[in-house]
């Protein structure tokens, strides 16, 4: 039996993946939020899981806003988006 997504959270889901598939930049920025701070971390793990198995699109898009496992997290913000960019 499938479990029903309710609205607002594919609200959510449909918009961040709007900007996440948009703009570079702000997967960067998602990916060192996500490295930085543990509940952000495990909403966006919760979004994935609750809407990702159900819409391909959005799962993967959010996939993609994981931190690497070797990841600095003492670097800045801007040293990481720059990091991010020259690869």
């Amino acid at each position: 039996m499938v479990t029903p997504i309710p609205g607002g959270t594919v609200l959510i889901a449909g918009g961040l993946t709007a900007l996440i598939c948009s703009s570079p930049s702000a997967r960067y920025c998602l990916m060192w939020l996500r490295s930085k701070m543990s509940w952000f971390n495990k909403l966006f793990c919760w979004l994935e899981n609750k809407v990702g198995s159900k819409l391909g699109v959005v799962g993967s898009a959010l996939s993609k806003t994981r931190p690497p496992e070797n990841m600095d997290i003492s670097i800045s913000h801007s040293q990481f988006v720059k990091n991010e960019r020259n690869k």
